[in-house]
This record gives C-alpha cells, structure tokens and sequence, in this order.
C-alpha cells in the first residue's frame, strides 16, 4: 500500500460524475462543488490500491474531505463516494502532510 502526498493535482486524469455519485453524494450530505474542490486540490494525500483510489484534501470552506474513485480506465476515474473526516482521520493526514495539527 502507498500513500502520496502530492503538492499539485495529476493533470491527465480525468473524473466522471455518475447519477450514482450524485445520490451517493447527497445522502452523505455533500456537495460535488466540494469534492471538485479536493479533486483539483494542490495538495492532497491519495492512496491507489488497485483500481481503487482514495484522495484527502481540503474544500474551499477548509473542511477535510475524503473521496473515493474506482478506475474504469487508464488514468480515468468514477467518483463512487465521500465523506468528511473526523478530528481524528485529519490528525493523521496532518502528521503525513508534515504540518501542526
């Protein structure tokens, strides 16, 4: 398993919005705005494990966010889900980001 922090987003990849993804937004109770927001984020933590990618950022308010993709193609992603993180969870990508929480 691996765990990138990146200081600029991964300029090729591109990220598809399903109805799925909008119900599933909805029902976690957040907006697509916001996890365009991480997406396009400067930096980020992501975790790729097979066709499943992870990516923590923050959204334009400063909320940590972490979304959840599944790679349907070379370099093409379907967001499945998201949700905020908890004080905890953003601890623990403060500490791998190197910052003070």
């Amino acid at each position: 398993m691996f765990t990138f922090v990146y200081a600029g987003g991964v300029p090729d990849e591109v990220y598809v919005f399903t109805e799925q993804t909008y119900d599933n937004l909805a029902k976690a109770g957040v907006s697509p705005l916001a996890v365009t927001d991480v997406l396009y984020a400067g930096r980020v933590v992501r975790r790729h494990i097979g066709a499943s990618l992870q990516i923590a950022g923050r959204d334009r308010d400063g909320g940590w966010l972490a979304v959840a993709l599944v790679e349907d193609d070379d370099d093409r992603y379907t967001v499945t889900g998201a949700r905020y993180l908890d004080d905890d969870e953003v601890a623990a990508i403060t500490r791998m980001r190197g910052e003070q929480s």
